[in-house]
């Protein structure tokens, strides 16, 4: 199976480097259905291979300056404790419900991955920019009182919901940075995985400890593949053709979640 997980992280791993998301939101729905892992387990090997991938891209998008950094430390100061909140909830789950949970966490990830794909193809068809401020953002300008309290709140709120499913770091986030933050669509992407590093590593990190049986091997593989991955998708990030690469995004996530619930 070494060889297929290598291939697989290949494929993810250029996709977060050119888009800023898909750790997650693709690998789950991936380890459950092709290669049949446990549900609960896919949370906490998922969250290992994201966080490991997201510090490659983050430090590559950092290099390129793509990446408005105190913006990011803003988002996680609610989103960190948030998805350690959401993991803890998860392991009191797990202890309580027993082998139950692993339906009840599919299912979470099904309609976690239904909602990506619905942020996805609004991120793809819809020009929604500054909501609230039209004065773009250079790479490290000073933040306003009313950025820092936006950017707060929703990283507590999908924080919760990443530390629960580890889906949607990327997706969701960055989403709320093309909505309520006028910011190009390349620092969007650098900005979206710098804040993806910073929440997804404390939560591998939980999860090692928190959830049962998982494949550190897995994740070896995974990064074997993912690694190049990234690197090669950050660096031709400018060039691609961002909308038509999203909306492919947003349906392969689409099939991904009507698999993951079981409709076909």
């Amino acid at each position: 199976m070494g060889i297929e997980l290598i291939i697989a992280g290949v494929v993810v791993g250029i996709l977060v480097g050119a888009t800023g998301m898909g750790a997650g939101s693709l690998m789950a729905p991936l380890l459950i259905t092709f290669f049949n892992v446990p549900a609960l387990s896919v949370v906490g090997t998922d969250l290992l291979y994201s966080g490991a991938s997201k510090a490659v891209g983050a430090w590559r998008h950092r290099s390129l300056n793509t990446v408005n950094t105190q913006l990011a430390w803003w988002m996680a100061s609610g989103s960190v404790p948030a998805s350690l909140v959401g993991i803890a909830v998860l392991h009191r789950l797990a202890d309580a419900e027993g082998a139950t949970i692993q339906k009840d966490v599919r299912y979470g990830i099904g309609v976690a991955l239904m909602a990506v794909a619905a942020a996805v193809a609004i991120r793809t068809f819809v020009t929604i920019r500054g909501l609230w401020d039209h004065r773009a953002l250079p790479a490290d300008d000073e933040l306003t009182s009313r950025h820092r309290v936006i950017a707060v709140s929703i990283g507590v709120v999908f924080g919760f919901v990443f530390g629960l499913t580890s889906v949607g770091a990327g997706a969701f986030f960055g989403m709320a940075l093309i909505l309520l933050f006028p910011l190009s669509a390349r620092r969007v992407v650098g900005t979206d995985l710098y804040h993806g590093a910073l929440v997804t590593i404390p939560a591998a990190v939980a999860s090692y400890f928190l959830l049962p049986h998982l494949e550190l091997l897995n994740v070896f593989y995974l990064m074997l593949g993912s690694t190049p991955g990234i690197l090669i998708g950050s660096q031709v990030a400018a060039a691609l053709p961002e909308r038509a690469l999203r909306g492919s995004l947003a349906t392969v996530l689409a099939v991904s979640a009507l698999k993951t619930l079981g409709a076909f």
